[in-house]
């Protein structure tokens, strides 16, 4: 065939490759396809790679984009624009799922809440943007925060993301899924056989840092060869892997395993000064590490006496635990 020759993987050649950017040049190609290439593959990484992006928002006490928020300084605009900016990662990269939804509770004395501040929050993802800034706040400021990530491609406007009942004071926002930030090529005379009229083309791709620029390529070239084989009498075979089905997670073991790993020093506004410090000398930082202790060995805790001992019991009935309780379902050691 005509074109065998121009269709091999030795073709490809990485000339750059980090986390982020990456540049590939791809030789030779006979005259004109360096343009068919190039168009077809930035088209598609651009607008088809699939990405995931929070949908909507609902804070507490907050009934629409236009509110503000008390002890806030942004404005509820802002903090949607500020969460439209957080990119997402899935921490199991073979597991597929649609979206996840999750609750944040902020009461603490931080002053300015990032994005790490809320992936504590998060089960399936990894931010890459921790040091993203969402908020400032005064100190001690209650807030109720339900996000809700989901996966799509290219843009969706807020109107779209009204899918759901449209419950009071949830805010669907506008959604960038596309990992890919930019992509440019450059095409160029290639030398063949002392034949100057061949092509070569050099590829430029730069992602959010939640895909591999080679990934992103490859993922680009398999979905044209997909949709051209429909036109295709012939079968043409792709490496692809099936992705794995996801775990059902139980939405109160993740719940759950989110307090446990919740440090107590949260609880500032529940729990003494004096108590919580006995448990910091004793290396007991979070629930997790409480649960695993008896009473009877806090009471042996220098300065922790029954009063102490009173409000921990106070407060974990509330919260729905006690000592010795069994921890092992909720995997506290994982990611």
């Amino acid at each position: 065939m005509f074109f065998s020759s121009f269709t091999k993987n030795e073709n490809l050649i990485i000339l750059k490759l980090t986390p982020e950017e990456g540049s590939f040049k791809i030789e030779p190609l006979y005259p004109g396809w360096g343009l068919t290439i190039g168009n077809s593959l930035r088209r598609v990484l651009l607008s088809s790679l699939e990405g995931y992006a929070i949908s909507s928002v609902k804070i507490e006490g907050v009934n629409n984009e236009y509110s503000t928020i008390k002890g806030v300084i942004e404005d509820m605009t802002e903090i949607i624009l500020n969460l439209k900016k957080i990119r997402f990662k899935k921490k199991i990269e073979d597991e597929d799922f649609e979206s996840e939804e999750f609750n944040i509770i902020i009461n603490n004395n931080k002053k300015e809440i990032t994005a790490g501040d809320l992936g504590e929050f998060i089960n399936l993802f990894e931010i890459i943007n921790p040091d993203l800034i969402i908020l400032n706040k005064e100190k001690l400021i209650y807030l109720n925060i339900t996000l809700v990530i989901k996966r799509g491609i290219g843009y969706l406007p807020s109107e779209k993301n009204q899918d759901m009942p449209n419950m009071i004071g949830t805010i669907p926002i506008d959604t960038i899924f596309t990992p890919i930030k930019k992509v440019k090529y450059k095409i160029d005379n290639c030398s063949i056989n002392k034949n100057p009229f061949y092509e070569s083309i050099i590829f430029k791709i730069k992602t959010d840092g939640s895909i591999n620029p080679r990934k992103a390529l490859t993922r680009a070239s398999n979905l044209l060869i997909r949709h051209f084989q429909c036109l295709s009498n012939e079968k043409i075979l792709l490496e692809y892997k099936k992705p794995k089905k996801r775990n059902k997670y139980d939405k109160n073991i993740l719940k759950m395993r989110n307090l446990l790993k919740s440090s107590l020093e949260e609880e500032i506004d529940y729990l003494s000064v004096r108590t919580l410090n006995c448990l910091k000398s004793a290396k007991i930082f979070t629930w997790g590490d409480l649960v695993k202790s008896n009473k009877s060995d806090l009471l042996k805790l220098k300065n922790f006496g029954r009063k102490s001992l009173s409000e921990l019991d106070k407060r974990m009935k509330k919260l729905n635990i006690y000592s010795g309780m069994d921890i092992s379902i909720y995997k506290l050691n994982e990611n």
